[in-house]
């Protein structure tokens, strides 16, 4: 009779440990997320919350859960929040509701340098050099596009001459958003960078945004061999109101 109390006895204390974070007793009753935070400039650490509850922090360029997974109710609606370090201030939220066993990975772009606070879907592996991999981040002001103007951006390649339409877009290019496409171009021909312009089609009338010289082009920034998200911008010059853009790696 001993010996089968110190059996059940033993079977408890493993039950217990493993119900600890990061080890559920059954994986058909549980699954897990992983939250990557991007180091983009003006990065700050975040806390991650399911519910009530804080699982974690995050700093930029780190991914929580990998070792240690960050557990879910199966079959149940999960919701997951993004909150700035050490305050109640919600930056993103989410809400999942997992299969037995799913792991999920979530990552996230948070910047107020940028202005940028969205999940997104990124490719892994390496860029190859002669490539360049980005996320295209619509901060245009009210001067160069109204804001009951939509529009899709289009991108164009130099090709010695003229430019050409270089059969990449994104479609209904929101302000001040980060658009859900990621782009994977070539930045080099025969040993020489590649050029490539933007223009902003203006989707009730076709015509392409001007800025305050009347121009259409909006010079592509990209860094070759790196992910990245491409800010088009606009900025006051000599009294007039132009197009540009810069890229931040990650």
């Amino acid at each position: 009779m001993l010996r089968f109390s110190k059996v059940i006895l033993l079977a408890a204390v493993i039950l217990f440990a493993a119900c600890k974070k990061g080890d559920p007793v059954n994986e058909f009753h549980f699954a897990s997320f992983t939250a990557e935070l991007i180091a983009l400039p003006g990065t700050s650490n975040i806390d991650i919350y399911v519910g009530d509850n804080m699982l974690d922090s995050l700093t930029p360029g780190i991914t929580k859960g990998l070792a240690t997974p960050l557990m879910l109710a199966a079959d149940q609606t999960n919701r997951i929040l993004f909150k700035k370090a050490g305050t109640d201030s919600l930056l993103l939220d989410t809400v999942l509701n997992p299969a037995p066993g799913q792991k999920i990975p979530l990552k996230l772009a948070y910047s107020t340098e940028l202005g940028i606070r969205s999940f997104i879907t990124a490719s892994e592996g390496n860029i190859p050099a002669d490539s360049a991999v980005f996320f295209l981040f619509n901060q245009l002001p009210v001067e160069l596009q109204a804001d009951d103007v939509n529009v899709d951006a289009i991108l164009f390649r130099f090709n010695g001459t003229d430019y050409v339409d270089a059969g990449v877009s994104w479609t209904n290019l929101e302000k001040n958003k980060l658009h859900p496409d990621q782009k994977k171009i070539a930045v080099v021909e025969d040993e020489t960078p590649i050029r490539y312009i933007i223009r902003l089609k203006d989707r009730s009338t076709g015509e392409f945004l001007p800025d305050g010289l009347g121009l259409a082009d909006v010079s592509l920034s990209y860094l070759p061999g790196q992910r990245q998200i491409v800010s088009v911008k606009g900025r006051l010059t000599r009294g007039k109101w132009r197009f540009y853009s810069e890229a931040a790696a990650y």
